[in-house]
């Protein structure tokens, strides 16, 4: 009997020892962390107010590589939402939910909703320009949660530096790694932000060409090859349905290669149908292909042909930030043809087909 009066007096003094000592820990948590990236601020801002990327840099894949992720709300800002599931419980189900995007104090808030214990768990992304130029990024991320009178929770919250720390490290170095893959170009220079748009199928004809990189080389080479363009529509009774483009195969250092490109159709086909299998006697340099219709993404400039390398680096940028991964020749369209194209009277349409989603 005396045995068991001791035993419960036991268990009572570690019950009130626990009670105590929980009561004394804090009700309310705060870890963060920081990295820094010499990627422009629109790119990374833009990256971390949606979660189309979000696979590519959460830590969760490598905790557990077969949890599933799935988005929800608009592609970014506030209402931009990602549940995750696994069956490994270190990772067990949750979302993460924008909840506050402030440019101008250069934050992102987001609403965290998992098993864990605490509730009102909150991420906070903030953005600091640094370095001698302030070229540079510093980004904190900020975790808090609230146990309130939960023991049990106070006590997880001695641990919430590894449970939720190591996680966030992790994360933060996967971004700093998938930031260093998008190029170094600010896209919010562009007179207007780059969009998707749908490409159809066209019939083209092509010329290979190939000139050092020089603006009067270039030029010369174009022109040349598009006096084969025109004499092969003119043999073939073809029509224009656009004007000259150039798709860019290579922009190396000293040489350019690029296809000269004109999109044709039969003479008195309807505009916009779908384009007719062409038979077409091939003169010199020049090739016939159909393309496949796909979406591309589309931006728009004035000025010299020599800027528009940067301007398709912007839209890879872009499009990498929005989760989408471009293929391998854009294109640009000179709407005023060759010469204007080399003086700032330049005027183009540029596009960057995208691989369909799940390609490699």
């Amino acid at each position: 009997m005396i045995r068991i009066l001791e035993l419960l007096i036991a268990m009572v003094l570690v019950v009130v020892i626990f009670v105590v000592v929980g009561l004394a820990l804090p009700s309310h948590r705060h870890v963060f962390y920081t990295t820094e990236t010499n990627r422009p601020l629109p790119v990374v801002f833009d990256m971390l107010s949606g979660f189309k990327r979000f696979k590519d840099w959460s830590a969760l894949r490598k905790e557990d590589p077969r949890v599933q992720f799935s988005l929800s709300g608009p592609d970014s800002g506030k209402g931009a939402r990602v549940d995750y599931t696994s069956q490994n419980p270190n990772v067990g189900s949750g979302s993460w939910e924008v909840a506050e995007v402030d440019r101008s104090a250069n934050k992102i808030v987001i609403n965290v909703d998992n098993g864990d214990y605490g509730t009102d768990k909150v991420m906070t992304l903030r953005f600091k320009r640094v370095g001698n130029q302030k070229l540079s990024v510093e980004i904190t991320q900020d975790y808090d949660v609230d146990y309130g009178w939960n023991l049990f929770g106070r006590y997880a919250g001695l641990y919430v530096t590894r449970s939720v720390g190591d996680t966030m490290k992790a994360s933060l170095a996967n971004l700093n790694n998938l930031l260093a893959t998008i190029p170094k170009f600010d896209y919010t220079q562009l007179g207007a932000a780059p969009k998707i748009v749908k490409l159809p199928a066209e019939n083209l004809l092509t010329a290979p060409t190939k000139a050092k990189r020089a603006n009067d080389e270039v030029m010369s080479a174009m022109q040349t090859q598009e006096k084969w363009l025109r004499q092969v529509i003119e043999k073939n009774g073809l029509e224009a349905t656009g004007p000259l483009r150039v798709i860019t195969n290579n922009y190396g250092a000293d040489t350019y290669d690029f296809d000269l490109a004109i999109p044709v159709h039969k003479i008195g086909e309807a505009a916009g149908a779908a384009p007719s299998q062409l038979t077409v006697k091939l003169d010199g340099p020049v090739k016939y292909v159909q393309t496949q219709p796909s979406n591309a993404v589309a931006a728009s400039y004035t000025g010299h042909m020599a800027q528009l390398a940067a301007i398709r680096e912007a839209m890879k940028a872009w499009a990498l930030v929005h989760g989408e991964q471009v293929g391998d020749h854009p294109y640009e369209v000179y709407t005023k043809g060759i010469e204007p194209s080399f003086s700032d009277a330049g005027d183009f349409t540029l596009y960057w087909p995208l691989k369909p989603a799940g390609s490699k």
